[in-house]
């Protein structure tokens, strides 16, 4: 009975934080989305007119693909329409549109996401490649999961693994085929050299940057599966800003409505909770928990 009483208050006390620190419209994540598209855009065409050197857009490029990824992640959570349902209709093409230069497809991300969120550490984790030591990471498992970016018959395996409609695979596989063609089409073209540089480089380092903050360290062993321990809290100086608030990807897992810009101001309010529920907070690097699954 007295577990049902902290529980039944546990919940109260995170729908009430929750209240309070999910905008009406999250009008920054839009700014930050079309700060990075006037960005790139403007690196890459003085690179490409010769006013600007080819190896300093390239790291900007690389910026931009990195940052990119949150306008998805809010586009996917919906946390841009926020409380305003009548604005819900926002939230898929701006992530559509992010979605192209990171050669992600919004359907099919947003119901991997979802099965993340729901599977998390599990298993059938769609993240749960990530599993393991931190050289298997780099040497191995991303290089390989960047591979499969480019599978087209991986990407339809998942279109079914992840209950996509019949419409939703349509766009996906559709939208798999014009990436591919304005790829084939810039390189037939005479642009090889400019889209390796300017874009396929900055992607490749850029994803493997935002795959490593993003995927393993915040799941790191990705062996417990309990709501306050899958996942951790990551306090080092500068971490929120350059981390876009991904330092705080509990607060994300446990309130999916608060946008990126909020979750430290989240985790203040929370954090005797989460202390109480003995969650991680930690610093950079990920702790070793010996009780989790091996490593490999």
């Amino acid at each position: 009975m007295a577990a049902d009483v902290e529980a039944g208050s546990t919940v109260r006390l995170e729908a009430e934080i929750a209240r309070r620190h999910t905008p009406e419209f999250a009008w920054p994540t839009l700014v930050l989305g079309a700060g990075l598209f006037l960005v790139f855009l403007t690196a890459t065409a003085l690179a490409l007119a010769g006013a600007l050197p080819i190896g300093l857009a390239a790291a900007i490029n690389t910026a931009f693909i990195y940052a990119l990824y949150t306008v998805v992640h809010e586009a996917v959570h919906s946390s841009i329409s926020a409380r305003r349902k009548d604005r819900r209709w926002v939230d898929m093409p701006v992530g559509i549109v992010a979605c192209v230069p990171l050669w992600l497809f919004f359907h099919h991300h947003r119901k991997s996401h979802r099965v993340h969120h729901a599977r998390t550490n599990k298993d059938d984790d769609p993240d749960i490649y990530a599993r393991g030591s931190f050289l298997g990471w780099c040497f191995w498992r991303l290089p390989r999961t960047l591979l499969a970016y480019f599978n087209p018959f991986q990407l339809w395996r998942e279109c079914g693994r992840f209950g996509l409609t019949a419409r939703e695979r349509r766009i996906t596989m559709a939208s798999f085929a014009a990436y591919a063609a304005l790829v084939i089409g810039l390189v037939a073209a005479g642009y090889g050299y400019e889209l390796v540089m300017l874009w396929f480089v900055p992607w490749w380092i850029g994803q493997s940057v935002m795959l490593t903050l993003f995927t393993w360290t915040p799941h790191h062993d990705h062996g417990e599966t309990g709501r306050y321990r899958n996942t951790r809290v990551s306090i080092w100086p500068g971490g929120n800003a350059l981390l876009l608030g991904q330092g705080y990807h509990l607060i994300h897992h446990l309130i999916p409505s608060v946008p990126w810009y909020r979750y430290e101001s989240t985790f203040r309010d929370m954090r005797p909770l989460l202390e109480r529920q003995g969650a991680r907070i930690e610093g950079f690097w990920p702790r070793a928990n010996p009780a989790s699954a091996p490593q490999g």
